[in-house]
């Protein structure tokens, strides 16, 4: 069965993004000036980032895919978009110069016919937006990528009743879609924090096996969704509540009898 294109992009992505930051690690790990490092590693992250917009047709075209993409389109209506915005176009252009009353044919200046190449090639294309994509996770990341994981003993948070998350074993995106709405609604660590090890710690507690795909299964689900899609676990937990409230006023009307 062929996979998506948005959960191949997303996936791509995170294998990216999980790649540069193992590079990233190893080279915290090994360097003797430990903020040295972290400074150059993030001045080098801006740096990718910036870098493809000093091409001003790239940055244009950077520009178009990123509002598309925050958007949630789809990643086959985005390479559509930008082929044919960037791609199919003519090298002539459409005006004319005036010089000494002359008339004189523009043609696309060589980065703009460069642009269009890429445009028309979508394996490359693809490439190119995952790197850059990648690179945005990893700014994301470096504010807590080099933090020492914190130890947590039994003794500082006693667990006195076991907890095991006992949603659907097949749908293991429903906590994480908890999870993300808590932390962004700003009752985990105020909103703070990297989301992702927020997840993964949080699964720990319950015991839940993510898989090493849990973000881009995730990332895939938003793209796939229609805007006004709203995941079926909130509507659950509301119902639940709304249904927990009645039972608790029903018993106490009887007791009250």
């Amino acid at each position: 069965m062929k996979k998506d294109l948005n959960q191949v992009f997303d996936e791509l992505v995170v294998r990216y993004a999980n790649a540069i930051e193992k590079n990233y690690l190893s080279r915290y790990k090994r360097a003797k000036d430990k903020e040295f490092i972290k400074e150059e590693l993030k001045k080098g992250t801006d740096f990718m980032i910036d870098f493809t917009f000093l091409e001003i047709e790239k940055g244009k075209l950077l520009t178009h895919f990123l509002d598309w993409y925050k958007r949630g389109e789809n990643i086959s209506d985005i390479l559509d978009h930008l082929r044919k915005t960037f791609g199919e176009i003519d090298d002539e252009l459409p005006f004319r110069r005036i010089e000494n009353g002359q008339k004189i044919t523009l043609y696309l200046s060589e980065e703009e016919q460069n642009l269009k190449k890429l445009a028309l090639n979508e394996r490359k294309l693809m490439k190119f937006l995952i790197r850059d994509t990648a690179y945005r996770e990893i700014q994301k990341r470096l504010p807590l990528m080099f933090d020492e994981p914190k130890t947590i003993s039994e003794k500082d948070t006693p667990i006195s009743y076991a907890v095991t998350w006992t949603g659907k074993k097949d749908n293991k995106n429903e906590f994480v879609q908890l999870i993300y709405g808590l932390h962004k609604a700003g009752f985990i660590n105020g909103g703070d924090g990297e989301i992702t090890k927020i997840v993964e710690s949080l699964a720990g507690v319950f015991k839940i096996d993510l898989g090493k795909g849990w973000q881009a299964n995730h990332s895939s689900s938003i793209h796939r969704a229609n805007k006004d899609y709203q995941p079926p676990i909130f509507d659950k937990i509301r119902d639940a509540y709304e249904q927990y409230v009645e039972e608790q006023t029903e018993i106490k009307k009887k007791k009250s009898k």
